[in-house]
């Protein structure tokens, strides 16, 4: 089992709930079909199995697993689509490309879950038959605050913003209750902690971040540039800063300089999503792969 995680193997319809239902949904029942308890750090997670019996050889199929667990102990559930033939492909192989799409960061900005259903229930035939996506390697992690989704909040339970507390230029903002408040110290919350550890061991070439509800992507002068072009293209939002707040301990920044050969970017949706919109944006995380620098 490659990477050294312990694993729930289930046939799953549905990895995500609806992000309108799922504020209202127990955190443990919102990513799996069925409900298996998790419990442990990244380093030894633990698991109960969720039996299968597959009716085709290519059922969809998502091995899920958590990379540790938030402040009131609610798992963070990692979802991988082992069906898919990039997730054969060996760690060094240089062909495999590895995607990790993030959810929800924000426990009040829930749309980017409609996405993952999206990734979830493509096809394998839509991967296997083109000769770029046979070698994607699919993660997704509904949400690294569960807790924060629970009481449909933006912080998580030490009312800390996530996306203001990961290591890389942290500075400290405010006090607890600030929209912004940043926590005690880089890290200093066992979500981003157990984010680190995963993606340090990952290493995705490809990590989309999804928010709410700015509707834009910000463009970059960088390697990247094009990437974020053609996501925006493909999906009608204006490449356009958000405007406001203080920048520092961003997830998707320490991705790009502590790895510098990795690509990670924030998507702002809209408020709600069209229909057929959250395919757009599967799609559109597919269609870039090409240009990853």
């Amino acid at each position: 089992m490659r990477r050294g995680l312990s694993v729930i193997v289930a046939v799953a319809s549905t990895v995500a709930c609806s992000a309108s239902d799922a504020a209202t949904a127990t955190v443990e029942n919102v990513f799996v079909a069925e409900n298996p308890t998790s419990t442990g750090s990244p380093a030894n997670p633990t698991t109960s199995a969720v039996p299968t019996t597959a009716a085709e050889p290519w059922t969809l199929v998502t091995k899920y697993s958590s990379i540790g667990e938030s402040v009131e102990g609610r798992p963070i559930r990692v979802a991988h689509r082992i069906d898919l033939p990039g997730s054969e492909l060996a760690p060094d192989d240089p062909r495999r490309i590895v995607v990790l799409v993030v959810g929800v960061i924000h426990g009040d900005e829930l749309a980017g879950l409609d996405v993952i259903d999206e990734l979830h229930d493509m096809s394998r035939e839509m991967f296997a038959d083109d000769p770029v996506l046979s070698a994607v390697d699919l993660w997704m992690i509904p949400s690294i605050n569960p807790d924060g989704q629970f009481a449909f909040r933006r912080t998580n339970a030490n009312l800390v913003d996530l996306n203001r507390n990961f290591p890389f230029d942290w500075g400290p903002i405010e006090e607890p209750g600030h929209w912004q408040y940043a926590g005690t110290g880089p890290a200093s919350e066992p979500e981003t902690r157990a984010f680190t550890a995963f993606v340090e061991d990952l290493r995705p070439d490809l990590t989309v971040w999804y928010h709410q509800d700015a509707f834009s992507i910000a463009p970059s002068n960088g390697p990247d540039g094009p990437v974020r072009a053609e996501y925006a293209r493909r999906t009608g939002l204006p490449l356009e800063g958000v405007p406001g707040g203080t920048y520092t301990g961003v997830a998707a920044t320490w991705q790009r300089k502590t790895f510098p050969d990795d690509t990670a970017f924030i998507v702002e949706l809209g408020p709600t999503l069209a229909p057929g919109e959250a395919r757009r944006h599967a799609e559109a995380i597919l269609a870039v792969l090409p240009l990853l620098p």
